[in-house]
């Protein structure tokens, strides 16, 4: 079969879901409020029909791109066609200058090991796990965190991380430029437009800034938790775990149903706790896998 393959860099996320949205996987609409990129893919058609999707963006300068969605027709697979897509877009990115292109896929997708296999063929680097997403309901987690014992200890107490001080926010600024204080991952900055202002907390003790739990509301039933983060110096306080009550508490107590929680593998102690209980609690744990490929070597 003569299948054609068609590159653009001008695609728009509304446009994918207005007119080719059962050929977005991972479903990106769900994030269609955060995500502004424009993207790049490679569509496939076979008698001018869609059978084949891949997208990506660039990162902050085009030497880098990720992969966000991709997507065979069922009655089209294992017919080289997401090969050829994949190859279409490493062509068409290298062409732009983009020297490197990466993505992730989650272990517990019916594709994985499809996927995994496409990118070995095209070349790509061994995958390598990534991280830790836990899924669960507030309501069933809160049992977890009903000793009554364990409290703050004096002079520490939290506050909604939205009403911190610029003060204190420039405290936290220098001491990652000065000492690294925080792993990049745990930036409490990011998507800052779009934190959950009810459950992210900052940790205070003697008016700064200690620790952080930082959520977002990517749905209205959804409050995903993206960074928790203790001073090294205190975490023989079971500090992280106090915040992870508070925080658990406050959103069952806004109504917010499900909670997600996203940490690197490497740390994930936000999860840990979670997995750990995971069988009186019901909640659904997965591992994300990262592969990438230099597109100067191809």
């Amino acid at each position: 079969m003569d299948y054609e393959y068609q590159y653009s860099n001008r695609i728009t996320l509304p446009w994918v879901i207005m007119n080719l949205k059962s050929y977005l996987f991972p479903d990106l609409s769900k994030k269609q409020d955060r995500f502004e990129k424009q993207l790049c893919g490679v569509i496939a058609s076979l008698d001018k029909k869609p059978v084949g999707l891949i997208l990506s963006s660039f990162g902050q300068s085009k030497k880098e791109a990720r992969v966000h969605s991709f997507v065979v027709h069922p009655d089209h697979r294992n017919k080289g066609v997401g090969k050829n897509l994949l190859s279409e877009l490493e062509r068409n990115l290298f062409s732009e200058g983009c020297a490197q292109v990466d993505g992730t896929y989650r272990d517990h997708w019916k594709s994985s090991e499809a996927l995994n296999a496409v990118l070995t063929q095209n070349g790509w680097a061994a995958r390598t796990k990534d991280l830790i997403i836990v899924r669960g309901e507030a309501e069933k987690v809160l049992k977890l965190f009903m000793d009554s014992q364990l409290r703050l200890p004096d002079g520490f107490h939290v506050m909604p991380f939205t009403e911190i001080s610029l003060a204190q926010k420039e405290v936290i600024l220098s001491k990652k430029k000065a000492s690294d204080w925080y792993p990049d991952i745990l930036n409490p900055f990011t998507y800052i437009e779009t934190i959950n202002p009810v459950t992210s907390l900052a940790l205070i003790h003697e008016g700064q800034v200690k620790g952080w739990v930082i959520s977002h509301l990517i749905a209205p039933e959804l409050n995903e938790f993206t960074s928790l983060f203790v001073d090294p110096g205190l975490r023989s306080y079971k500090l992280a775990h106090l915040m992870m009550r508070e925080t658990i508490h406050r959103q069952f107590d806004a109504g917010v149903k499900n909670f997600l929680i996203t940490s690197k593998t490497d740390n994930y102690v936000m999860s840990r706790f979670l997995i750990r209980h995971a069988p009186h609690t019901g909640v659904f744990f997965t591992t994300t896998y990262y592969s990438s490929k230099d597109l100067t070597k191809s």
